[in-house]
């Protein structure tokens, strides 16, 4: 006697026609009634599995997952899949597949690398994903090409929440760093801000060095120069205020070196950060 099939899509599906595809990417979301489930499957492709409400308890291979709304869980090739829905309540989820052969070694490498379990959600991952779903029907190249440069840059926000979600979690094993943090980010507009978050730190200066790259991979005098950089970066867009006057309240020396650190982050001065997002 033959055995059954592996229950690859699911059973108890309340809906699940909601789906943009284009030859190498699908992009989809489904509700499960109560009790439903999905496997066990061998997974074919990379997918991202975005939880919206409910629950789901994942099992991959012998390793056993929760995977809570607002996160979202990558999966990977060849690896034996089942997931159990809510028994109590629907759950509804989207996702983003693709074939492994569309995705760059590069990127699939370091997707290999991500530790396993659920992701919290970025407003970024969010809107791409939305953006994904306004195209209800993909009937040209051009088309299916835009549904796979949002696949793309949503697997690259993931690897991005992957090393928010890791500094995360070094911050909180090291008291020291997370102090030294809360301090730059608090005072990021002082001339002696580097100094507070030093003596805020409770530390040495090489103590307090050494912990920084190995928590965030990078020294304090960098990390503080990228914060006031993102912060300048978001009042160009944001307020009407001059330059000179957000270079100031950023902590840089002068409005000229607030322009060279946007160009080096943003590869355009800062009156043209703010003409695109203003357009």
């Amino acid at each position: 006697m033959s055995k059954p099939a592996a229950n690859y899509d699911g059973a108890r599906i309340a809906w699940d026609h909601r789906s943009v595809r284009s030859p190498h990417v699908v992009f989809g979301q489904v509700r499960y009634q109560p009790g439903g489930y999905c496997g066990p499957r061998i997974q074919r492709d990379y997918e991202l599995v975005l939880l919206h409400s409910g629950s789901c308890a994942v099992r991959v291979d012998r390793a056993h997952h929760a995977l809570r709304p607002g996160e979202v869980m990558l999966f990977r090739p060849g690896h034996r899949e089942r997931f159990t829905f809510d028994p109590q309540a629907e759950t509804h989820h989207a996702w983003c597949s693709v074939r492994p052969g569309f995705l760059p070694a590069a990127l699939r490498r370091e997707l290999e690398g991500t530790p396993p379990g659920g992701l919290p959600c970025s407003e970024t991952f969010q809107r791409i994903l939305s953006a994904a779903f306004l195209l209800r029907a993909v009937r040209t190249p051009a088309a299916a090409r835009v549904v796979e440069a949002l696949a793309a840059a949503l697997f690259a926000e993931v690897l991005d929440m992957a090393r928010h979600a890791a500094a995360a979690m070094g911050e909180r094993r090291d008291e020291a760093v997370a102090r030294a943090l809360r301090h730059m980010e608090d005072h990021l507009e002082a001339e002696a801000c580097l100094h507070g978050a030093q003596h805020a730190a409770g530390c040495s200066v090489n103590a307090l060095l050494y912990k920084f790259r190995a928590v965030l991979g990078t020294t304090p005098a960098r990390y503080l120069w990228r914060l006031r950089t993102e912060k300048g970066l978001a009042l160009l867009a944001e307020t009407g205020w001059t330059v000179a006057e957000i270079a100031e309240r950023c902590g840089f020396k002068n409005p000229f070196h607030f322009s060279r650190c946007i160009r080096r982050a943003h590869g355009c001065p800062p009156r043209e950060v703010r003409r695109r997002a203003w357009a």
